[in-house]
């Protein structure tokens, strides 16, 4: 004879069936344990990531600034030098033309 049990909601069950079931049930909740603990794994890999790329780019703006710092005095001293030489040619012209 089949020892035949009520489970919830008025479902009957073999002794094997309930057992099945509750080891299905623990099954489930070790699944949702490893799912978790794989997402906690990787919103921390995304949070490295994420700070990983602020620092390059934080690193990206430092030399881009540190360039445009020098390509703004090479400018600078450009015009200085053009200022210069017209001031000596003009100078040389009034010279020359007198």
């Amino acid at each position: 004879m089949v020892d035949v049990r009520r489970v919830a909601g008025g479902y009957l069950l073999s002794e094997s069936a309930m057992r099945d079931t509750v080891a299905g049930w623990t099954a489930d909740r070790e699944s949702v344990r490893v799912l978790r603990r794989g997402l906690e794994d990787l919103r921390a890999e995304i949070a490295a990531q994420a700070e990983d790329t602020r620092r390059l780019v934080a690193d990206l703006r430092r030399e881009l600034a540190t360039e445009r710092a020098e390509y703004n005095r090479r400018i600078r001293r450009g015009r200085a030098q053009g200022l210069l030489i017209g001031l000596l040619i003009g100078a040389a012209g009034v010279a020359i033309a007198k």
